[in-house]
């Protein structure tokens, strides 16, 4: 008999009991202050009855509970009913996810995909979308699922926490997650760190790649495995102290396999060359005095430099350049 039924029998007998007096004791039990009336037997009953509706009302919540739990055991679930929103993804190297689908093939799914339970009869995709990927390529139509019972608002962070625990995640895919946790909830990055359980300088290092120039950040997000968070630190402060130019070559050159973090680093820390003078160098000129070498001069710009194999000889043609230069200048002067 279930509960329900034991209280409503129990109700009837009290009130069928109790609407007629007991046989030669009307006296007596009034006396003793036991009810003679309907409502006075209904009054008497109110505690069983109380207790009863106690013991049905946490049978009920007890039953919930369990049906919570079966519906969340783990279950294989047709991958055309869920569905992937956008931003939760975690990225995979390709090589990475040629990894995970080998593996797949070869062995059964340990961690079932967690998903949410939609009004509309599909699912929606909370964390395992790489997995749902592999399925799909390997040809296979069900997976393993267990369903979560997470609020609406918080289903992207939860995707994100989950994922930050990996640690293939690229510091530039943390450094997303966080954004926008931070532009969705508002917090701080102390607050941020906390809630996450990592220290606050991650944090403070992983939105390093917020003051890195746009054109950067482009290029970062098509290969987001290429560069970790120390290295955008570093170009990040070069950016801001004026190199962000050099900055965007060095993350080219980096992407392109060119550079190491490091050379990436040196490369945009690196100082423009002064320009050349203007002009062009000519190739040294020798003067020979018979088959000995007077003296050699080379040109370069606005230089003239000789260079003399005797000292004397250095300071005889001292003297009559001197003369040549002084009616050069004044030849200048004229034609000015």
């Amino acid at each position: 008999m279930s509960l329900r039924d034991e209280l409503k029998a129990k109700s009837q007998k009290a009130v069928e009991h109790m609407g007629a007096a007991p046989k030669g004791a009307d006296a007596k039990t009034a006396a003793a202050g036991k009810p003679v009336t309907a409502v006075g037997a209904v009054a008497f009953m109110q505690p069983t009855i109380d207790a009863l509706n106690e013991r049905v009302k946490n049978a009920e919540a007890a039953n919930e509970e369990l049906r919570r739990k079966v519906d969340a055991q783990p279950t294989e679930v047709e991958l055309g009913l869920l569905d992937e929103k956008p931003g939760r993804k975690r990225r995979l190297t390709p090589d990475q996810f040629e990894e995970l689908k080998e593996n797949l093939r070869n062995n059964p799914l340990v961690h079932p995909v967690a998903v949410k339970r939609l009004s509309n009869g599909r699912f929606e995709i909370v964390s395992g979308h790489n997995r749902v990927d592999a399925f799909r390529a390997l040809g296979r139509h069900t997976i393993p699922v267990v369903v979560v019972d997470i609020e609406e608002q918080i289903l992207d962070r939860t995707a994100f926490y989950a994922n930050l625990l990996q640690p293939s995640l690229p510091d530039f895919e943390k450094y997303l997650g966080f954004k926008r946790e931070k532009e969705k909830s508002g917090a701080t990055q102390k607050e941020l760190a906390k809630e996450a359980g990592v220290p606050e300088s991650t944090v403070s290092m992983l939105f390093a790649f917020e003051s890195l120039p746009e054109r950067a950040r482009e290029l970062i997000e098509d290969r987001p495995t290429s560069i970790g968070m120390n290295c955008a630190a570093e170009l990040a402060k070069l950016a801001r102290d004026g190199a962000a130019e050099r900055v965007v070559e060095a993350v080219e050159l980096l992407l392109s396999g060119k550079l190491t973090q490091k050379e990436a680093v040196s490369h945009a820390a690196r100082k423009p060359t002064t320009p050349a003078p203007r002009g062009t160098t000519s190739a040294p000129v020798k003067i020979k005095a018979g088959r000995v070498e007077f003296c050699q001069y080379v040109s370069r710009g606005s230089t003239l430099r000789i260079d003399f194999k005797a000292e004397i000889d250095r300071a005889e043609a001292e003297k009559r350049i001197a003369v040549l230069l002084k009616e050069l200048a004044q030849e200048s002067k004229g034609d000015s």
